[in-house]
């Protein structure tokens, strides 16, 4: 059974798992901003170039990406009919 103190626990868990993956988005954001401006500064291909990897990586991760998110819609729907324990 769920107390509030176990809910609170859950609820502090999940807010600092989200600030951690935030922090970690906004680094690697970061990361690949400087990386993708200073190849376009030095190949005048690069655009064509990364529009094509881009739309390889996404039509491979496609699948993936639709499953997890299913997933975390599902969730989501359970906990705001109510399902909690």
């Amino acid at each position: 059974m769920i107390n509030e103190s176990n809910l609170r626990d859950v609820l502090t868990g999940l807010a600092m798992e989200t600030r951690s993956a935030f922090v970690m988005s906004a680094a690697v954001l970061n990361e690949l901003t400087a990386l993708r401006e200073t190849v376009r500064g030095l190949d005048p291909t690069f655009a064509d170039v990364i529009e094509q990897k881009r739309n390889e990586a996404e039509a491979r991760g496609a699948a993936e990406v639709a499953r997890v998110l299913a997933g975390i819609d599902k969730m989501i729907e359970s906990l705001n009919n109510g399902y909690v324990c």
